[in-house]
């Protein structure tokens, strides 16, 4: 075994750190009691390959246990008015990892996503909270991609952009007992950009609370893109005055109108169930799917019960090249 400990009553101003495995001890502990906070100058910073400027990367490392009740503090108020493109990677960085466990810690203010799983196996995160201004730009919470085995449970993220994001090549992942808001709620996607090949599936979004969220439920696709996303399930979900509470949109980056194409990611086995809250918009179940050759297909709605949020006086739904079916009580009536 092997431990690196920052001490509670601390604080540590730290430069970009990359650990680099494989490691031959395991488990590797890194417990962090104390405050370990970013470079607040962007000035400051040193970029790294690709013009990527790192903060604390974990790269081909097994067997890695991230603990401790200590705060992590991006200190990103400097980049938030910066061009997206010229701010540091995320906070924290699990690349090509396998069994990981990141528990009880606390994220603030990256100056991009607090956490990103990339390339890796068995993911386990547990008990973290990750607090970033509704208006910081980019800062989703977990950014998962290329990634299996990977769960988010029992953990509060308020953020400026998605709390739970999911990239392409992803397949089962729990996202269970969280809070979500502010933020732009858990986001599949955006998937299929520049006409790429998609590959998703397994995805649950369980007992999930969504407060003052841009978005709940979300699958946003670009057009043009192929492959799949599938298998996906929705359960026992809470909104509060959230806009767009249930919605599909595979014509995700078009200003207008988009170019009329025969390709499209293609969107099946999607199970909404148990959902009920208010939605501060009047569509509050949006299905835009892309068309009569690669509709959306096998979507399930059952007990679905939302009503208007303070200013709304009536919720409808719309399905655009959708198949599927509903059961049991469905409010806005289901327009599948």
């Amino acid at each position: 075994m092997a431990r690196v400990y920052v001490p509670a009553g601390k604080v540590f101003l730290l430069n970009s750190l990359h650990f680099t495995g494989p490691c031959t001890l395991k488990p590797l502990l890194f417990t962090v009691d104390g405050e370990v906070i970013a470079q607040s100058d962007p000035k400051k910073w040193q970029k790294g390959e690709n013009g990527v400027i790192p903060w604390l990367i974990f790269d081909q490392v097994e067997g890695l246990v991230i603990s401790g009740r200590g705060l992590l503090d991006g200190q990103g108020k400097g980049w938030w008015d910066i061009h997206c493109r010229d701010h540091p990677g995320p906070m924290m960085t699990f690349s090509n990892c396998g069994s990981v466990t990141l528990t009880s810690l606390r994220f603030r203010n990256s100056a991009q996503a607090h956490v990103l799983v990339m390339g890796s196996q068995n993911v386990n995160i547990n008990d973290i909270k990750i607090a970033s201004p509704e208006a910081s730009p980019n800062t989703d919470g977990v950014h998962i991609t290329s990634s299996s085995a990977v769960s988010i449970t029992h953990s509060d993220i308020a953020t400026g952009d998605d709390c739970v994001s999911i990239g392409d090549q992803v397949n089962n992942v729990n996202v269970t007992f969280v809070n979500c808001g502010p933020g732009h709620g858990v986001s599949i996607g955006s998937l299929g950009r520049g006409g790429t090949n998609v590959a998703v599936e397994d995805i649950r979004v369980w007992h999930v609370n969504f407060t003052g969220t841009t978005n709940g439920a979300r699958i946003k696709t670009w057009p043009g893109g192929t492959g799949y996303v599938r298998g996906i399930e929705f359960f026992d979900i809470r909104f509060s005055a959230v806009q767009n509470p249930i919605i599909i949109d595979q014509f995700y980056g078009c200003v207008s109108k988009c170019a009329e194409t025969r390709k499209a990611v293609h969107i099946e086995k999607v199970r909404y169930m148990k959902m009920s809250g208010t939605s501060a918009t009047k569509v509050a179940m949006k299905l835009e799917c892309s068309g009569e050759s690669v509709p959306c297909s096998n979507v399930f709605m059952r007990d679905i019960d939302l009503s208007p949020a303070i200013g709304i006086d009536s919720l409808s739904s719309l399905c655009s090249f959708v198949l599927g079916s509903a059961q049991g009580i469905v409010r806005p009536s289901s327009c599948l």
